[in-house]
């Protein structure tokens, strides 16, 4: 973090990538058509998955989570979910291919999925 003139904290690019590699893996959102089934977006260690229609049917066919992770207990289902954003399969946007304007809303995004509804 840097101090502004005016005294003000900001954070800064290298701050908001080393805090988003801690937080990594972790999905941000999940959503789903009724033709394309679920897609998802999330934060990896050497940078972030974008949803993109139809990323899921040939992994789960389409369904999230996987019907077969379904009868998993609380630290299963985490490597799981772990080994899963972490498979070659998913292609990754680097952090150095981020604009600033993209990392931040990735930065915004990820403090919103560990701290929900905290100030609301």
């Amino acid at each position: 973090m840097r101090k502004k003139d005016n005294g003000e904290l900001t954070v800064t690019r290298e701050d908001m990538i080393h805090k988003l590699e801690q937080a990594a893996p972790i999905i941000t959102q999940v959503t789903g058509t009724m033709d394309m089934g679920f897609e998802f977006s999330a934060v990896v260690p050497d940078g972030v998955i974008y949803a993109e229609p139809g990323m899921l049917l040939n992994y789960s066919g389409g369904q999230w989570p996987p019907s077969e992770w379904e009868e998993t207990g609380e630290k299963e289902y985490k490597k799981l979910l772990t080994d899963f954003l972490l498979d070659e399969e998913w292609m990754v946007k680097s952090w150095g291919d981020l604009s600033d304007k993209e990392l931040g809303q990735w930065f915004e995004d990820v403090n919103n999925v560990q701290s929900p509804n905290e100030d609301k």
